[in-house]
C-alpha cells in the first residue's frame, strides 16, 4: 500500500487537469529550491510535501473483526489510523502577476472539491473512495504553525513565494491481525458468590450451537440459578 505515492498522484492529476479547463498545467513534486527553479521551463505549480502526521483525535481503541463465511470471528486487528499529508503549493512563472493568476486558478479548482475525486485515485485510495470513505481535502489552512510557514523557504534554500497549504486526510491500516480463539462450543457461564448466604449464583448465556435469531445475532436466552455450597 503506497499511500503517499497515491496521494501524490491524485493531487497532481487534480491540479494538472482542473486548474485550467483548456490546457494541462505542469505540476512538480520536487523541493522548490534554487537548483529546481533554475531547471524549470515554463509555468509550473510546485506541490511540496512538507509534513506527515497522525490525526490522533480520530484514534480508536476498538478492534476490527474479520469473519469467515459462517459469520464467525477468525481474527482481530487494531483500528485504522487517520493520517494528514500537508503540501505547500506555489506557482512559478516569469512575472509575479502571472504567479498570482496561476495560483488563483489552482485555488479555485481545489475549493470545488471536498474530497479527492474517485476517478483520479488509484490503488487503496481508490478502494476507500469506492467504499464511501474518500480522502478528505482541506485547503488554505496553516502549515501547522506560523513558524513552519516562515522557515520553510530558507530551510530548503528556495526563493520565497506565496503558498497555499493543502492537507489530505485518509485512513491507513495499522497493526497485524491476531487470530481469534477456538470456536466456542458451550454456553458462556458466569459464577457469582453470595458470601452472606454462602451460595453461588450461576448465569448462563446463549448456546453457541443454536441457530441465530432473526437479526443474525445469537439468541439472547439467559438461565439463572442458585447453587448451595452445602
Amino acid at each position: 500500500m503506497l499511500v503517499i505515492t497515491e496521494v501524490d498522484k491524485a493531487l497532481v492529476s487534480l491540479l494538472a487537469t482542473y486548474t485550467y479547463s483548456t490546457e494541462r498545467v505542469q505540476v512538480d513534486l520536487d523541493p522548490p529550491n534554487k537548483d529546481w527553479s533554475a531547471r524549470r521551463s515554463g509555468p509550473v505549480l510546485n506541490l511540496f510535501l512538507n509534513d506527515v502526521r497522525e490525526d490522533s483525535t480520530k484514534r480508536s481503541a476498538n478492534m476490527i473483526e474479520t469473519r469467515n463465511e459462517e459469520g464467525l470471528v477468525v481474527s482481530r486487528r487494531p483500528q485504522e489510523r487517520t493520517f494528514m499529508f500537508t503540501y505547500a503549493l506555489s506557482a512559478w512563472t516569469s512575472r509575479p502577476e502571472d504567479d498570482h493568476a496561476l495560483l488563483s486558478a489552482a485555488l479555485l479548482a481545489l475549493l470545488r472539491q471536498d474530497y479527492l475525486p474517485e476517478d483520479l485515485c488509484t490503488g487503496a485510495l481508490a478502494d476507500l473512495a469506492r467504499s464511501g470513505r474518500p480522502a478528505l481535502l482541506r485547503v488554505g489552512g496553516l502549515l501547522f504553525s506560523e513558524r513552519l510557514a516562515t522557515e520553510l523557504w530558507p530551510s530548503i534554500g528556495g526563493e520565497y513565494r506565496p503558498t497555499i497549504a493543502i492537507t489530505v486526510l485518509t485512513v491507513i491500516p495499522a497493526g497485524l491481525p491476531t487470530p481469534a480463539g477456538p470456536r466456542q462450543t458451550e454456553p458462556p457461564k458466569f459464577v457469582f458468590q453470595d458470601m452472606p448466604r454462602d451460595a453461588l449464583d450461576v448465569v448462563q448465556g446463549p448456546d453457541p450451537t443454536e441457530p441465530p435469531g432473526p437479526d443474525g445475532n445469537p439468541q439472547r436466552v439467559r438461565q439463572r440459578y442458585r447453587l448451595s455450597k452445602d
